[in-house]
Protein backbone atom coordinates (compact mmCIF):
# COMPACT_ATOMS: atom_id res chain seq x y z
CA UNK A 1 0.00 0.00 0.00
CA UNK A 2 1.60 3.22 -1.13
CA UNK A 3 1.03 6.44 0.68
CA UNK A 4 -0.05 9.39 -1.40
CA UNK A 5 0.75 11.93 1.30
CA UNK A 6 3.80 14.09 1.07
CA UNK A 7 6.12 13.88 4.00
CA UNK A 8 7.21 17.20 5.37
CA UNK A 9 10.71 17.34 6.77
CA UNK A 10 11.90 20.24 8.89
CA UNK A 11 15.64 20.85 8.99
CA UNK A 12 17.24 23.08 11.59
CA UNK A 13 19.85 25.48 10.27
CA UNK A 14 22.15 27.92 12.03
CA UNK A 15 20.62 31.04 13.56
CA UNK A 16 17.37 29.19 14.39
CA UNK A 17 16.13 29.25 10.82
CA UNK A 18 14.24 26.29 9.49
CA UNK A 19 14.15 24.87 5.99
CA UNK A 20 11.03 23.00 4.94
CA UNK A 21 11.45 20.30 2.35
CA UNK A 22 8.66 18.18 0.93
CA UNK A 23 9.78 14.68 0.09
CA UNK A 24 7.86 13.73 -3.04
CA UNK A 25 9.62 10.44 -3.58
CA UNK A 26 8.56 8.43 -0.55
CA UNK A 27 9.84 4.90 -0.61
CA UNK A 28 7.34 2.48 0.81
CA UNK A 29 7.69 -1.27 1.04
CA UNK A 30 4.76 -3.55 0.64
CA UNK A 31 4.19 -5.47 3.87
CA UNK A 32 3.19 -8.58 1.92
CA UNK A 33 6.63 -8.71 0.33
CA UNK A 34 8.25 -8.61 3.75
CA UNK A 35 5.95 -11.28 5.16
CA UNK A 36 6.53 -13.54 2.18
CA UNK A 37 10.28 -13.15 2.59
CA UNK A 38 10.02 -14.18 6.25
CA UNK A 39 7.89 -17.21 5.34
CA UNK A 40 10.33 -18.30 2.65
CA UNK A 41 13.31 -17.93 4.99
CA UNK A 42 11.52 -19.94 7.69
CA UNK A 43 10.59 -22.64 5.17
CA UNK A 44 14.20 -22.87 3.92
CA UNK A 45 15.58 -23.08 7.45
CA UNK A 46 13.22 -25.93 8.36
CA UNK A 47 14.20 -27.78 5.19
CA UNK A 48 17.87 -27.41 6.12
CA UNK A 49 17.21 -28.69 9.65
CA UNK A 50 15.25 -31.71 8.38
CA UNK A 51 17.97 -32.55 5.87
CA UNK A 52 20.63 -32.25 8.58
CA UNK A 53 18.78 -34.53 11.01
CA UNK A 54 18.07 -37.15 8.32
CA UNK A 55 21.71 -37.15 7.26
CA UNK A 56 22.90 -37.53 10.88
CA UNK A 57 20.46 -40.41 11.49
CA UNK A 58 21.48 -42.17 8.27
CA UNK A 59 25.21 -41.80 9.05
CA UNK A 60 24.71 -43.14 12.57
CA UNK A 61 22.61 -46.03 11.23
CA UNK A 62 25.26 -46.87 8.63
CA UNK A 63 28.00 -46.84 11.28
CA UNK A 64 25.84 -49.02 13.55
CA UNK A 65 25.20 -51.56 10.80
CA UNK A 66 28.91 -51.73 9.89
CA UNK A 67 30.05 -52.09 13.51
CA UNK A 68 27.36 -54.52 14.64
CA UNK A 69 27.25 -56.41 11.35
CA UNK A 70 30.76 -57.81 11.78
Amino acid sequence: MKSSHFKRIDYKIKNNQSLNVEDKSLKTTNINILLNRVRIERKNSTKKKIFFFISIISILSLIGIVVLGN
